[in-house]
């Protein structure tokens, strides 16, 4: 589980072609299609159809 408790979905920032998605707790479970969704648009269009930045891995980075 991340610190904030939200999960981490995102594209690996030098090797884009690899798609993340970590953090899941128990009740990752319940997330499980709409996450599949946004991997299946991050592996096939390098986009999300979805917002996902609240999910960047980003947000644990220094600022």
């Amino acid at each position: 589980m991340t610190p904030d408790k939200h999960f981490i979905i995102d594209v690996h920032p030098r090797h884009p072609q690899v798609s993340i998605a970590a953090g899941f707790s128990g009740h990752g479970f319940k997330f499980s299609s709409v996450v599949g969704e946004i991997l299946f648009d991050l592996a096939m269009t390098k986009n999300a159809s979805s917002d996902i930045a609240l999910f960047s891995a980003s947000r644990f980075r220094p600022q």
